[in-house]
């Protein structure tokens, strides 16, 4: 252009000294130093940052602040740094220099960074993260699942990852940001792919009353029966209620697709029960030295007119509960012993099992109703309250309160439906199945989950229990049509959810330990009758 060979020289490395400052400038802006030093509001996210995966995790692999909050691309990045500026105008103001003054506005300033990581598809985590460079065989099924789902729905990783760095905002799960997500409705065109029950309009045919002939199950020959191994776990006070609430249980959402809870939780058993166990998580009440889990063997085999079961496990030390004057609260029961059949007449009874029926405000809950109101209920003619709310099916109720927004108890115990929508339900099968021994008598019954929970003695279902060398074993004979409404007609080609749940150690309401949902079949061919993923207990066929 004119100029001589030395002033283009002199331009070019003034431009390389240009270019390298500012470089550096901003280089310095987006490192940890500068934002947890330079900006004495920042201190106070970088304390909850530090006990965060992203500062440190078993890969040694951490993430800046800068990683998180400022795009790679070199035009974003431009963005990103001028739109910074008021955040120095407000630091100058003082808008958020004290702690007080940041918690007060918390809300406001996570709801600008999850719009924008909405708006831009969570771009600051692709920095570190992508899709196609996940291998979901190598991560743990719930992990995988999940980011299968969400890679097919198209949704963005803020949706489900809200505060993997820093903590909540109180009331966060009350933000317009989300409150669609955690009020997700699926379309009713997809009910049927998704494997949700519909309302049986026809009566359950429950054929005639049958009488048992007695413990036939110790008799038989286990020794070639497939055994299911399965942990039991003390659930703590986690209701139907909170597994559905998405701002408290992460699997809500996955719930709510259809996913069953062992998909997600299987092999975590442990973890759960002495989470609950040093009330850490799920649990108020001090259990003292409580087991928090129970190994379990179940087996199942039948013929054409009875189901069979055996079930063992280890006895366990006396553990008093704190709670409770002598430690014991059913001191004439050292164990009882529920089985529990349902079939997808029941409404999450196909993903949760038996825990279709654990509300919030059942006894001993967080929302159990008092003594008071219970008395002065209209429902008391109708409902045996004396030991508080039973367990109960949302279907037997009008109105369920899943999240307790604005104080409101969780649960439905008081809003019943009338008596002639009870025994349409009945009558189509909507109830939960269950069995029950009580080591004390040796004596079984059965009943049945609906508008609360129904038990008497039983002749068509026969449990017993021994325990011999320290292992409880108890055997299980069941007629698979027994005649008496409240017990499931069990069909050798249908699925069932089976579930257990153990009374040990004298415990009695909800103090017990608790199997997941488990498929129960009858010698099916798996896959090919039902999914592989669907039935964990494939009873075999015998021949007496």
């Amino acid at each position: 252009m004119g100029a001589s060979l030395s002033a283009a020289v002199v331009f070019f490395v003034a431009g390389i000294l240009f270019w390298g400052g500012f470089n550096t400038v901003m280089e310095a802006t987006n490192s940890m130093k500068f934002c947890s030093t330079a900006c004495h509001e920042m201190t106070w996210v970088y304390e909850e940052y530090k006990d965060r995966p992203h500062y440190q995790n078993p890969t040694g692999v951490g993430a800046t602040c800068s990683d998180c909050h400022v795009p790679d691309d070199w035009g974003p990045k431009m963005i990103r740094k001028i739109e910074a500026s008021r955040e120095v105008w407000h630091w100058m103001l003082g808008t958020i220099n004290t702690k007080e003054k940041f918690e007060d506005k918390r809300l406001h300033l996570a709801e600008n960074v999850w719009r924008s990581m909405l708006r831009t598809d969570s771009r600051e985590c692709r920095n570190c993260h992508d899709w196609s460079a996940m291998d979901l065989e190598e991560q743990a099924p719930r992990a995988a699942r999940e980011h299968a789902r969400a890679f097919e729905q198209g949704q963005t990783c803020i949706e489900c990852h809200q505060g993997i760095a820093h903590e909540l905002p109180e009331d966060w799960d009350e933000s317009e940001v989300w409150l669609a997500r955690f009020e997700h409705d699926e379309p009713e065109t997809d009910l049927a792919e998704r494997g949700e029950p519909e309302m049986p309009l026809e009566a359950e045919e429950l054929g005639e009353a049958v009488v048992a002939e007695g413990d036939i199950a110790s008799t038989l020959d286990w020794d070639d029966i497939p055994a299911l191994d399965m942990t039991l776990f003390l659930p703590g006070q986690a209701s139907i209620e909170w597994i559905q609430d998405g701002s408290e249980h992460g699997g809500g959402r996955a719930f709510s697709f259809g996913d069953r809870c062992v998909w997600c939780h299987a092999g975590e058993e442990a973890q759960i029960g002495e989470m609950a166990v040093n009330a850490e998580k799920i649990e108020t009440f001090d259990l003292g030295d409580k087991r928090g889990h129970i190994p379990m063997t179940a087996q199942a085999s039948f013929d054409d007119d009875y189901l069979f079961m055996r079930f063992q496990w280890e006895a366990g030390e006396h553990a008093p509960l704190p709670f409770v004057d002598g430690g014991r609260m059913d001191p004439d029961n050292p164990m009882k012993l529920t089985v529990s059949f349902a079939d997808d007449r029941v409404d999450m009874a196909d993903r949760g099992g038996c825990w279709a029926s654990c509300h919030h405000d059942s006894t001993y809950m967080p929302d159990a109703p008092e003594d008071e109101a219970l008395a002065e209920s209209e429902l008391a003619e109708r409902l045996e309250l004396m030991n508080g709310v039973t367990k109960y099916l949302s279907e037997s109720r009008s109105e369920i309160e899943i999240r307790g927004r604005r104080g409101a108890a969780r649960g439905g115990w008081d809003k019943l439906k009338e008596e002639a929508e009870i025994a349409e339900l009945l009558s189509g099968g909507v109830y939960l199945d269950i069995a029950r021994y009580n080591s004390g008598n040796e004596l079984t019954e059965s009943g049945y989950i609906l508008e609360q929970r129904h038990l008497s003695e039983s002749e068509a279902v026969v449990i017993t229990a021994m325990e011999e060398d320290g292992v409880w074993t108890a055997y299980l004979t069941r007629a698979l049509r027994t005649g008496v409404e409240g017990d499931k007609p069990l069909s050798t080609d249908g699925k069932y959810s089976f579930n257990v749940a153990l009374h040990d150690d004298y415990a009695a309401s909800r103090f017990h330990h608790v199997s997941w949902q488990y498929g129960l079949a009858f010698d099916a061919e798996i896959p090919g009758d039902f999914d592989d993923d669907m039935v964990e207990i494939n009873a075999t066929r015998i021949s007496r």
